[in-house]
């Protein structure tokens, strides 16, 4: 019984995860970018990050952080040792979060490690303030 309801809890956790629509190459990202006139939200991730997992877990599935993330960036999802982003965005540490614009510039401070819910919030608004 324990088994099954375990594996019920992570299929929701899963499924919640998803909400957010990630686009899988920052190529495909700027195109979008320019076309819908919205940042973006580079989250650089790798296999085996508890920081990464915390965020898909507990923060990404909040529908107020993935109905903000939704509406108001291209997100994007990269693993930091096989991406196309820019040199400059290249990472060693995760997670990063870069909040840039299709021109490739960054709008503020990129944000490094896992973050609580309403503190990501907070830095997301700023980004789209900032754009």
């Amino acid at each position: 019984m324990k088994s099954i309801i375990l594996i019920i809890l992570m299929t929701l956790t899963v499924s919640a995860s998803e909400n957010i629509k990630w686009i899988k190459t920052y190529t495909e990202a700027v195109k979008l970018s320019k076309k819908q006139k919205k940042p973006m939200l580079l989250f650089m991730n790798r296999e085996d990050c508890g920081a990464c997992e915390f965020m898909k877990e507990n923060v990404f599935i909040d529908e107020m952080i993935y109905s903000y993330i939704n509406e108001n960036y291209i997100p994007v999802y990269v693993n930091i040792h096989k991406n196309d982003a820019p040199k400059k965005m290249q990472v060693k540490m995760t997670p990063v979060f870069h909040f840039v614009r299709d021109d490739n510039s960054l709008i503020q401070e990129s944000l490094i490690g896992g973050k609580t819910g309403l503190f990501f919030l907070k830095i997301l608004k700023a980004g789209v303030t900032e754009y």
